[in-house]
């Protein structure tokens, strides 16, 4: 039986309504990978701005800090937590790029979000492909950043978008296949693939951005914290900068804005994740053959590359035991 084909409309809205009812659970999953971020810069910028403020009375009270490579020396171990902090919420939140779908389709099997270490392990215990596709997503990010590729990169981006939900659902592929795969499977639907783009970013990258700019500015948050990156800036050397209009000022107010899009798109991921593996189910369901995959319904034909119609978790070789943990309360696993 042929599943019905979904709108981006209802695919959109299914998003939001999947992540609004789990609004606390992709809350509790995205707090460490975005806010410890932020933890993480702040206290390496902290304490090198510390640092360089009370450089003279460091130097007056430890002569020993009078050399400039013992002074170097201390403010690198001064930051490595802070840079260890980063990086562990840094991989935290790629590894969300993979986790997030299998809980969506853990979701969409057992109607609940659940056991995040197992959905973790998913991507896991790939750790090479993932570190490999991201690598060179990265690539292919900087080369269509390059002006005269503007156009065709942004074309190949809308192709290459279900990659994260082709790594997780499906196995045997190579780095290079996940690319290749998720082009397939958008081949003839590219304008509702980008319809749906469209939506989750001016859903996610604006309104919501928005939104919470006005609650910084109605709590006084804005000012506060721009005048503290403002001091921040006074350390810089910004005056040969000033004739562009950059004062510190202006850098305060940036970071502010920077730090609130920063934790909307961080803590809506869940949302751009559930509506591509909702679309990602939808492709698959018509596009069978992996070798022939076409916009139009092929033939029925027996192949060893047979890629699932259906979503379920058994068959995308995720482990059986979050099933069993689906049936538990939250608080027995």
């Amino acid at each position: 039986m042929v599943k019905e084909d979904k709108s981006v409309w209802v695919v959109f809205f299914e998003g939001i309504k999947i992540y609004a009812l789990n609004i606390h659970k992709f809350f509790l999953y995205m707090a460490f990978p975005v806010l410890g971020q932020l933890l993480g810069l702040f206290m390496i910028f902290g304490i090198t701005y510390w640092h360089t403020k009370n450089f003279q009375d460091l130097a007056v009270k430890f002569p020993a800090l009078n050399d400039i490579s013992t002074m170097l020396i201390c403010i690198i171990l001064s930051v490595i937590p802070g840079l260890l902090i980063w990086a562990k919420a840094f991989w935290d939140y790629l590894v969300s790029y993979g986790a997030l779908n299998s809980m969506t389709d853990g979701y969409l099997n057992t109607g609940r979000v659940y056991d995040f270490r197992a959905h973790n392990s998913v991507v896991t215990k790939k750790t090479f492909s993932f570190i490999i596709l991201w690598l060179l997503f990265s690539i292919f990010t900087l080369v269509s950043l390059i002006p005269v590729f503007w156009i065709i990169g942004f074309i190949f981006f809308i192709y290459f978008i279900l990659i994260f939900q082709v790594f997780t659902f499906e196995n045997g592929l190579s780095p290079v296949g996940y690319f290749r795969r998720s082009l397939q499977l958008v081949k003839g639907k590219f304008a509702r693939t980008f319809l749906l783009m469209t939506l989750l970013v001016v859903f996610t990258y604006y309104l919501l951005t928005s939104g919470l700019a006005v609650i910084f500015d109605a709590l006084n948050l804005t000012e506060k914290l721009a005048k503290v990156f403002e001091n921040w800036a006074y350390s810089l050397p910004v005056e040969n900068f000033e004739k562009f209009g950059i004062t510190p000022m202006l850098i305060g107010k940036e970071a502010v804005n920077q730090i609130i899009f920063f934790i909307v798109v961080g803590f809506t991921l869940p949302i751009r994740s559930i509506c591509w593996t909702l679309w990602y189910n939808n492709l698959a369901s018509d596009c069978k053959d992996y070798d022939n995959c076409e916009a139009k319904p092929k033939k029925k034909s027996v192949s060893k590359k047979t890629v699932a119609k259906t979503f379920k978790i058994e068959k995308r070789g995720i482990d059986p035991e979050i099933i069993r943990r689906a049936r538990l309360e939250d608080d027995e696993y």
